[in-house]
């Protein structure tokens, strides 16, 4: 039998999330995702239109 390649193993729970979590909060740094409190919106698109915009936004010292 003639081996041509080897499979690599798949990273599994945390380990594999682990190079996400830190790129997330290299781009947010101290940041929170979404300011905390009770907002008030008139659509779930309205509200779907500012989670985005809070998720999206730069962080202080970034390029706006």
């Amino acid at each position: 039998m003639k081996v041509v390649g080897r499979q690599k193993k798949m990273r599994e729970g945390l380990e594999a999330m682990n190079g996400l979590l830190e790129l997330a909060i290299e781009l947010r740094g101290h940041k929170p995702f979404a300011p905390r409190g009770i907002y008030r919106f008139k659509s779930y698109e309205e509200a779907d239109e500012w989670r985005m915009k809070m998720l999206t936004r730069a962080s202080v010292g970034r390029l706006p």
